[in-house]
């Protein structure tokens, strides 16, 4: 049966380009998907609508309420050593109000930098790049640099493009709240000027922001395959629907939902064959902190999911990247499953990240995984486009996103159809205990969020 449905799979989806058909409706009419906007709320019927069409047996929203924010007007302006403006952007969750100070460069923003300058980031306003710091042994995310310059005394925050080409990258300052302080962002040619300007003496900058945090509402959609004979035991795939409001958000995660909407496709077909039952997520306001998949993974439901798998960053690229979140037990049985699916090209490991959807399912001890298949990005941009001006549809090609689809929908089906899932649920603190493990423990307390297993 299971060589039937691949060959059923491949054929539909390997042969199509609906998923970036889907994906060009989707931006054309719903722009960004700002998360609380009407275009996120449109968006989401859209998605709906999709999942229907698909023969999903059940499709609803899941609405919440959570902090918004509104674009408004930033400015920077240069008040030493000589008077000029320059281009910014505002991070989401910039509060309103003004700061003035002296400029404080810490490059790449490694941990030691921060150490070194400790004593001039008071009432500094401190600037650091996107890139991955050299000789550093992990990547360091915008949250965590921010948060190191706000635990010294930093009164503002910019965060600079690590590469040429003119371009602002955005990103939430916060996770899911408000900043202290006004955050924005500079390009890579903006950011150097204001360097080379302390040729002249110390610089001065000042920030003014009129953005506006607020309260807004949300919706994740939500539709599933009930299982034929164990309807209570799920397995998950989801993607955020939702992007930055500066641009189409094509790739982050444009790509990723359309994924997830094909997926279904296929497997409406099949449905009757699914022992258990496959729920499907679009995701919302994941950029403004992994909003929406802490709402679902923290719901009544939760104890039905027996897997999560995350599908930001799918869509892209063509070999695939499967990490399972804290259960390297079951890297074995996965690269099996790849191997037996005759997809060689798809990696598997295990390796925790704190930045995308599934992370609140794996701190709660629900087996997680995430898949993507990035394009190629550099090591002072890595997102690429994602985050700028220019996350938009031409960046995306037709058959990434069909191969994934196929992927994803090949292997729900022999999670769902098998006679047991090999993945057993873990408690937080042991979730905790590898962050720990792994030095992530500190990020998270720079970053606000709480650690699993801790009250």
């Amino acid at each position: 049966m299971l060589r039937q449905i691949d060959r059923e799979i491949i054929a539909d989806l390997y042969l199509a380009r609906t998923g970036l058909d889907f994906l060009e409706e989707l931006v054309d009419r719903f722009g960004s998907r700002f998360g609380g906007t009407a275009q996120e709320h449109g968006a989401a019927e859209f998605i709906a609508e999709r999942f229907r069409a698909a023969g999903a047996d059940r499709v609803y929203l899941e609405t919440f309420t959570c902090p918004g924010w509104t674009r408004k007007e930033t400015r920077l302006a240069v008040t030493a050593p000589e008077e000029r403006d320059a281009v910014c952007i505002a991070l989401p969750y910039c509060p309103p109000g003004e700061v003035e100070g002296p400029l404080v460069y810490l490059g790449d923003g490694d941990p030691q930098i921060y150490a070194d300058n400790r004593d001039k980031l008071k009432g500094a306003i401190v600037m650091v790049t996107t890139a991955t710091p050299q000789y550093y042994h992990r990547a360091m995310h915008r949250g965590e640099k921010l948060g190191r310059a706000l635990e010294a005394g930093a009164i503002g925050f910019i965060w600079m493009r690590g590469e040429p080409g003119g371009l602002p990258e955005t990103g939430s300052a916060r996770f899911g709240r408000a900043c202290e302080v006004p955050a924005i962002s500079v390009s890579y040619e903006t950011g150097h000027e204001l360097l080379r300007l302390s040729k002249k003496g110390p610089v001065r900058l000042k920030i003014s922001s009129t953005n506006v945090n607020h309260p807004v509402t949300s919706h994740n959609v939500v539709a599933e395959f009930t299982g034929r004979k164990r309807p209570d035991e799920v397995i998950l795939l989801g993607a955020h629907y939702d992007g930055h409001d500066i641009s189409q958000s094509a790739s982050d995660d444009g790509a990723g939902i359309a994924v997830v909407v094909e997926a279904a496709r296929a497997l409406g077909v099949h449905k009757e064959h699914l022992d258990r039952t496959i729920r499907l997520v679009g995701f919302a306001q994941e950029e403004m902190g992994l909003i929406g998949a802490e709402h679902h993974a923290g719901g009544a439901q939760q104890e039905q999911i027996k897997f999560m798998l995350n599908l930001d960053g799918a869509g892209r690229g063509s070999n695939g990247n499967f990490s399972l979140q804290g259960w390297p037990e079951a890297t074995a049985f996965f690269k099996g499953v790849f191997k037996e699916m005759h997809e060689a090209d798809v990696s598997v490991g295990d390796r925790i990240f704190l930045y995308s959807d599934m992370y609140p399912f794996a701190v709660r001890g629900i087996p997680s995984a995430t898949f993507a298949s990035q394009a190629p990005a550099s090591a002072g941009a890595p997102r690429g486009f994602g985050h700028t001006f220019w996350d938009s549809l031409d960046k995306v090609q037709p058959k990434p996103i069909q191969i994934d689809a196929a992927r994803v929908a090949r292997l729900a089906v022999r999670l769902a159809t098998m006679h047991a899932v090999p993945l057993e649920r873990k408690e937080p603190a042991a979730i905790g205990a590898k962050l720990k493990e792994m030095g992530l423990d500190t990020v998270l307390r720079y970053e606000l969020r709480p650690i699993p297993g801790e009250a």
